[in-house]
């Protein structure tokens, strides 16, 4: 049975990913942060739900890692799973995010119902360019197709806001590089929002909360800090988006490669990192925790029918239909990283 969901894992995993974002072990292009030392680690999640319950119409999503340019996959194995749940798994992409989907349209559990599979990940940190200068903010006609979305406002990042536009032009002025530029969005944000430990339980507030609180007195989490970043940068025509790690989140930034004379039909362009909340790294990261996402608009499971139902970080969910003379079922999640 680990043979086949490996198998299953494997083909759909690399099919999907490779025609949304570039391989960045072969013909990768060349610039944009640098990869610095690594980390290895076997990332385990799922799900474990208690026997006693009978339920029709089950369906589970379990959000999990995804290949990116500073997080290779280099195993997938099942841990804890029955034969009949395996064959039913279906693997999402998400656009940002990967996910398993399992949906069941009878469960009694006489026994713990499990679905544990665990990833081994190599996690890099990356470090600043060598030349920030060189890199500029695209023109609205050349960002690629599947860098677009990164412009558009999302749950809890109202970018489309006119205050967001506004404090772009105020906080950018008189800086002579577009570099120059976002570093000054990145030090606004980190002088002028208080962090919050008690925040992260909670949902976002978003960008636009933070700025309706008196000024010198804005407060937020690493969501909200990062949803302000973002929604000044998409206002001020800067691609960005959040990038989500286990309790906690940073942000990252589109730039392109200056073009020397003649404009390439073909800009290159890449994404820089920055810790938004926290100990200040802006253009390299040294974080090397497991990557669980890219974005921030999701589909919502809890309204599957609904497209435009958004989030902004998928979440693991369970539902279905509890029979009459059933218990409520009793489930737990698991989601944690063990270094190697």
């Amino acid at each position: 049975m680990k043979h086949f969901i490996f198998a299953t894992f494997a083909v759909l995993f690399y099919t999907v990913t490779a025609s949304a974002q570039l391989n960045f072990r072969q013909n990768a292009p060349v610039g944009g942060p640098r990869l610095g030392e690594s980390q290895t680690q076997v990332w385990r999640t799922g799900i474990v739900v208690e026997p006693g319950v009978s339920m029709t119409n089950v369906q589970i999503t379990i959000p999990i890692p995804m290949e990116w340019r500073e997080q290779r996959i280099v195993n997938v194995n099942e841990e804890k799973m029955d034969a009949s749940l395996a064959s039913r798994i279906v693997y999402r992409n998400l656009g940002g995010a990967m996910e398993m989907y399992l949906q069941l349209p009878n469960v009694t559990l006489t026994k713990p119902m499990e679905v544990i599979v665990t990833f081994e990940l190599q996690n890099f940190e990356l470090l600043p360019p060598e030349n920030p200068e060189k890199y500029v903010i695209p023109a609205s006609n050349r960002v690629p197709r599947d860098v677009v979305q990164y412009l558009k406002q999302g749950p809890s990042i109202e970018s489309d806001e006119p205050i967001f536009a506004k404090m772009f032009l105020e906080i950018t002025r008189g800086k002579n590089t577009d570099w120059d530029k976002i570093e000054a969005v990145y030090s606004f944000v980190q002088n002028n929002v208080r962090y919050d430990t008690k925040a992260w339980s909670e949902p976002a507030n978003g960008a636009l909360a933070v700025t309706k609180m008196p000024r010198g007195e804005w407060t937020g989490d690493c969501k909200d800090m990062c949803c302000l970043f973002v929604a000044l940068c998409r206002a001020g025509k800067v691609p960005a988006r959040i990038v989500r790690v286990p309790e906690h989140c940073y942000a990252e930034f589109y730039l392109e490669l200056k073009q020397e004379g003649r404009a390439s039909n073909n800009p290159v362009g890449f994404w820089f990192p920055c810790q938004v909340s926290g100990t200040y790294a802006f253009g390299g990261i040294p974080e090397k925790r497991v990557i669980l996402q890219k974005g921030d608009s999701f589909p919502d499971p809890k309204l599957p029918n609904n497209p435009r139902a958004r989030i902004l970080f998928p979440s693991e969910h369970f539902r279905g239909n509890v029979a009459s003379n059933s218990p409520h079922p009793r489930t737990h999640w698991i989601g944690e990283a063990i270094l190697k």
